[in-house]
């Protein structure tokens, strides 16, 4: 016999074709298993955006600013520009000055300045508590706690602590400030006991047994009686790491000396405080440097004038002298004496300040140093030129060298005297009015909205890991699922026909779900046939109809049994619609339920259970008394009656073939719904007297184990099995469009 179901070509879906590079899953079927596991997308896109706003609305906002600040050439204090910025091309160093704004010196102040090694904050109720207190109340104004939650902070709670001392030992311990009334608390050591008691706005102090002592002083307290504060003193060193790690420096272009400064933390107020709490360290400290390098500058030429002063008296007596000696001739010189002595006059005077500049640069650096070098090159070459012109004042008469020599001294040492003297009053006016090279572009400004977390990316991250996860999940389940999904695999593996495939019916969840209410009328049939007539299950059932009408020529009786190898696969629902769409056609059928152990067919049709088929093989009644005419006597069914204990013995009487017997005389078809095949007598000895038996296959639940070994066990038994029935095939993607087709062209055409 062949089977009545098959592809057709150009139909919108195929089984996968096996290739050399192993199994390859068609387009249409990946849409397909993404249809029917589409409520598991659903479900992990749902799960993911609830756990990302649920983060959102947990997490602590992180709030980040910065501030801007320029560096400046700086001047040099003897001359024009400093030595420093002539190396450097005459562009400030950012990277030096970046590692002075990370110094501890820098960090350091700024910690002991706003006391950021005191840490105290409220303590909220675990894992939510947080963010209840930060979407709730108004800052100051606390809010009062939950009955039995008194310890713990809501909203509003505040808490300023400037002064704290513990002991060495003590650091880092978190210690419990816990509120009282008027003003008063306690504070609790990590262990919870007492250290000491205090009011808001008094310094208190407590000794320790163990030596060392306690000190604390509150200035503010905004809290319910009996709520907690956790605070610790924090060790100064590990402050200022966790700060320097915590600024973020850059410049922003290559040598402009702007240098941009970030810092983030989760108090938007507190965050901008300490990061203009830093520049302006940075810029004090700037301006205290160049302060204290004027300071020395001045020292180093005060102590150089007494010296320069004793030159200048010398040259002058010495010239002096020789006037008086010589009379006054010889003093006048001549046009080109007077030029060749200002040039010389003027490169003494350059290589008496390049000496003044060395010495300031010895005081810093060796003479191995860069810049120090650099000077003793220049100074060289000044001295080359110098020789040179000395030369040519040699050539010069004798008077006239001497003219020459005396009035040089008299002009180097004065001009140098004179130098030094202004620039010890300029030194004087720039260390009373310092201001640095360092100037502040733009502070820091509190942050409105913070900076993580984001909730475009995040709600965007955790769509997408929904997606990812329920996608992942639909095909692993499908690859890990041993239950049938298709008909063509039974056909592959076993050889038996599939006589017809039935979709799954929405209708048929409805109807079922109207099953449980009491509010029925007696004989009422509560059956999909008959409720819904063009749905696309019963045109399934039409098809098996017609494929039966053709195999009961060959059965050797009218007996049709509906087996199935587990529960739950809707052998019931198929045996009542078959049998009410063969009465259609103006066939006597009888409807049997032979699960006499869980069978519920009087459900369906609303009729008693008692008298039935327990009744029949036990002989207490007879047939005609037990059949329940159904739908005005267009069908009968004869339910299970009483349930009783042994009903595979009763099955196995001879009793129950000569009712069949009976039964065949009367009707054109007896359709038995028979118990599962798997650990039960019962259907083997319902099949042995059927002329056709089939097996009802369900996709997504029945395995190829348990259809194959249901196959088996009825083969074993001498009983021939003559076809499939595949039910609940999930209609979706490309088979929901080949399936909806079908079903309007048949109805069409009924119709």
């Amino acid at each position: 016999m062949t089977a009545p179901i098959s592809t057709p070509t150009g139909a919108p879906w195929a089984p996968a074709r096996e290739t050399q590079s192993g199994a390859v899953i068609p387009l249409t079927e990946v849409v397909e298993i993404l249809q029917a596991g589409k409520y598991w997308v659903l479900a992990s896109l749902l799960a993911f955006l609830l756990l990302g706003i649920a983060y959102i609305w947990v997490k602590t906002p992180h709030y980040a600013t910065d501030a801007t600040i320029q560096l400046e050439r700086q001047k040099s204090l003897l001359g024009q520009n400093s030595p420093e910025m002539l190396w450097w091309g005459g562009q400030p160093q950012s990277s030096a000055e970046m590692e002075i704004i990370r110094s501890r010196g820098v960090i350091g102040a700024v910690v002991r300045q706003l006391n950021l090694d005191i840490v105290v904050r409220p303590r909220y109720f675990p894992v939510v508590g947080a963010a209840i207190a930060r979407h709730s109340g108004r800052p100051g104004v606390p809010g009062e706690a939950p009955l039995g939650f008194r310890r713990y902070a809501w909203r509003g709670e505040r808490i300023r602590v400037d002064r704290l001392s513990v002991p060495v030992e003590m650091e880092g311990q978190m210690m419990t400030l816990v509120t009282g009334a008027q003003g008063a608390y306690r504070l609790l050591d990590k262990d919870g006991n007492e250290l000491l008691g205090g009011r808001v706005g008094l310094p208190a102090r407590a000794e320790l047994d163990g030596g060392g002592a306690v000190e604390i002083f509150v200035s503010e307290l905004k809290a319910y009686p009996g709520t907690q504060f956790r605070l610790a003193k924090l060790p100064f060193d590990d402050v200022v790491h966790r700060l320097r790690k915590q600024l973020r420096l850059r410049e922003t272009d290559r040598q402009s000396g702007i240098i941009q400064i970030a810092l983030g933390g989760a108090d938007a107020q507190r965050t901008a405080d300490i990061l203009n709490a830093i520049v302006q360290a940075y810029v004090r400290q700037n301006v205290e440097r160049q302060s204290e390098e004027a300071a020395k500058m001045l020292e180093f030429v005060n102590s150089q004038l007494p010296a320069l002063k004793a030159q200048v008296d010398t040259a002058e007596a010495a010239l002096k002298d020789y006037r008086t000696r010589s009379g006054g001739a010889g003093v006048d010189l001549t046009i080109e004496a007077q030029a060749v002595l200002a040039r010389l006059a003027e490169v003494d005077k350059q290589i008496s300040l390049l000496n003044l500049e060395r010495s300031e640069l010895r005081q810093r650096y060796t003479d191995q140093h860069p810049l120090v070098v650099s000077l003793q090159d220049k100074l060289r070459s000044l001295e080359q030129t110098r020789a040179s012109i000395e030369g040519q004042i040699k050539q010069m008469p004798d008077t006239e060298w001497q003219s020459v020599r005396l009035v040089r001294d008299v002009k180097v040492a004065t001009a140098l005297y004179t130098e030094l003297l202004n620039k010890g009053q300029e030194l004087k006016v720039s260390r009373a009015g310092t201001i640095g090279n360092v100037r502040i572009v733009d502070p820091a400004v509190v942050p409105r909205r913070p900076a993580a977390p984001n909730p475009g990316l995040v709600l965007a991250v955790c769509l997408f890991l929904g997606l990812v996860v329920g996608v992942g999940y639909v095909f692993l389940r499908r690859m890990l699922r041993r239950t049938l999904g298709s008909p063509d695999v039974l056909e592959q593996a076993l050889g038996l026909p599939i006589y017809s495939t039935i979709p799954h019916s929405r209708a048929q969840q409805k109807l079922a779900r109207s099953l449980s209410q009491q509010a029925r009328r007696e004989g009422e049939l509560m059956i999909l046939s008959k409720a819904a007539p063009q749905d696309s299950a019963v045109e399934g059932l039409r098809s098996l109809r017609t494929s039966l009408q053709f195999a009961s020529l060959d059965s050797s009786n009218k007996v049709i049994a509906i087996h199935g190898p587990t529960p739950a696969l809707g052998k019931s629902f198929l045996s009542v619609n078959l049998a009410y769409l063969l009465a259609e056609t103006g066939k006597k059928v009888l409807l049997v339920d032979g699960d006499m152990r869980k069978g519920h067919l009087q459900e369906a049709c609303s009729v008693s259970r008692e008298p039935g088929l327990s009744e029949c093989l036990a002989g207490s009644v007879p047939l005609a008394d037990a059949i329940k005419p159904l739908d005005g006597g267009k069908l009968d069914l004869l339910a299970t009656g009483t349930l009783p204990p042994n009903p595979s013995e009763l099955l196995m009487h001879d009793r129950f073939g000569k009712l069949l017997a009976e039964a065949s005389q009367r009707y054109d078809h007896i359709i038995i719904d028979c118990p599962p095949v798997l650990n039960l007598a019962d259907a083997v000895a319902i099949g042995r007297q059927a002329g056709a038996n089939f097996m009802v296959v369900r996709a997504g639940v029945s395995t190829l184990d348990d259809v194959r070994f249901a196959v088996g066990r009825l083969a074993q038994n001498r009983i021939k099995l003559d076809g499939l029935l595949f039910n609940d095939l999930s209609a979706n993607g490309a088979r929901r469009a080949y399936s909806v087709y079908y079903g309007t062209e048949y109805s069409a055409a009924r119709s």
